[in-house]
C-alpha cells in the first residue's frame, strides 16, 4: 500500500512513512526486536547473532527455514510486514475505539473480514502489552454494561481505577467481563489488576463484604461525601458503552466484549506514556509476544472468520 496518496497525507501517516519508507526498512526493525540476542533457530534452539535481518532466515546450522512472523500474532499473514507496521501505527495513534471500516480504508483493501481480524489481534495484543496492575488507592467497582441498547444482552463488567491522590484523578484503570459476581471472580481480577498492599475501595456493600475475604489488601468503604457523585467505576462503564455506541453502532457482541474492554483501557492507560513512538512500541510487544494465547480468547475470532460474518 502507497501511504503517500493525497488522500493519506496525515501527521501520523507521513511520520510512518519516514520511519518505515520500504519493506526492507520494516524487517529490519522487526529483526532485532524478534530476536534481541541474535536469530535463535525454532528448530535446532541455536543461537546465531550474526545472521543479516530478513523476513524467512534460515538456520545456518540445520537449514531450517523460518519467518520473522513466527510465534506472534502476525502467524500465517502473507500480507507485506509494512502493512503490518503501518496498522499498528496507525491504531496506536487513535484516541478512541476505531472500526474495521476505517482500517479497510486505510489499506485499501477489498477485503472487510482482514480488516475486522486484524483489529481483533490487535486488541488482543492490547491486553498481553496491558499488564502492569494498579497500586496504591484503587477503587473497585462492579456494573451492567450494555454493549448495544437495541439488544437486550447485558454484561456484568468488575473495574478496577487506581486513583492519583495528589491529583485526584483516575490513573491506570484494568477491566474484566465476568460470568456473576462472587469471591472466585474477583480473587482471580485482583489478582492480575491490583497490586497487593493497596487500599481497596468500594461503596457497594456486596463487594465490600467480598472484598474482606480477597487477600492481602486494606479496604475501606467510600466516604459519604463521595457518594453524592458518580463512582469512577461506574463512569468507566458509562465511557465505554458510548464509545461501543459512537463507533461499533451496536455491533459488538458479549462474546467479544473483553477484546473491546482491553482496547479501552490499553487507550486510557496510554495516556501515562511519554508520546506516540512509546505506546506504539507498547502494542507491538503484544504483537510479537507468543501467539499461543487461552482458547476462550481467540474462538470468537476463528469462529467469525470462519463463517466471513461482518463484525465490528
Amino acid at each position: 500500500m502507497d501511504t503517500t496518496s493525497a488522500e493519506n497525507q496525515s501527521p501520523i501517516l507521513k511520520t510512518f512513512d519516514q520511519l518505515f519508507p520500504t519493506e526492507e526498512d520494516c524487517v529490519a526493525f522487526l529483526f532485532p526486536l524478534r530476536w534481541p540476542q541474535g536469530f535463535v533457530c525454532p528448530f535446532c534452539r541455536t543461537r546465531h547473532p550474526q545472521l543479516t535481518p530478513r523476513r524467512y532466515p534460515v538456520c545456518p546450522h540445520c537449514g531450517n527455514r523460518s519467518s520473522l512472523t513466527t510465534g506472534t500474532l502476525m502467524h500465517g499473514a502473507k500480507k507485506p510486514l509494512r502493512e503490518w507496521l503501518l496498522t499498528i501505527w496507525w491504531f496506536s495513534a487513535q484516541p478512541l475505539d476505531v472500526s474495521a471500516k476505517e482500517l479497510q480504508r486505510l489499506l485499501g483493501t477489498s477485503c472487510y473480514q482482514t480488516a475486522w481480524t486484524w483489529l481483533q489481534k490487535l486488541r488482543l495484543a492490547m491486553g498481553r502489552a496491558d499488564d502492569e496492575r494498579c497500586r496504591g488507592v484503587v477503587e473497585i467497582g462492579c456494573g451492567l454494561v450494555a454493549p448495544a441498547y437495541e439488544r437486550k444482552e447485558r454484561a456484568l463488567v468488575l473495574t478496577a481505577a487506581e486513583i492519583v491522590l495528589a491529583l485526584g484523578i483516575t490513573g491506570r484503570i484494568r477491566m474484566r467481563h465476568i460470568p456473576q459476581l462472587d469471591r472466585k471472580q474477583l480473587v482471580l481480577f485482583l489478582h492480575d489488576a491490583v497490586q497487593v498492599n493497596s487500599t481497596l475501595l468500594s461503596g457497594d456493600a456486596q463487594l465490600l463484604a467480598l472484598l474482606d475475604q480477597a487477600g492481602p489488601y486494606a479496604v475501606a468503604p467510600t466516604q459519604p461525601d463521595s457518594l453524592l457523585q458518580p463512582s469512577r467505576a461506574f463512569e468507566l462503564g458509562r465511557s465505554f458503552e458510548t464509545c461501543l455506541h459512537t463507533v461499533h453502532r451496536g455491533g459488538v457482541t458479549v462474546k467479544h466484549l473483553q477484546l473491546y474492554l482491553d482496547e479501552f483501557c490499553f487507550r486510557n492507560n496510554a495516556s501515562l506514556l511519554s508520546d506516540h513512538q512509546a505506546v506504539f512500541r507498547a502494542l507491538l510487544s503484544g504483537v510479537l509476544g507468543s501467539a499461543g494465547h487461552p482458547e476462550q480468547a481467540t474462538r470468537p475470532l476463528h469462529e467469525a472468520a470462519r463463517r466471513g460474518g461482518r463484525q465490528p
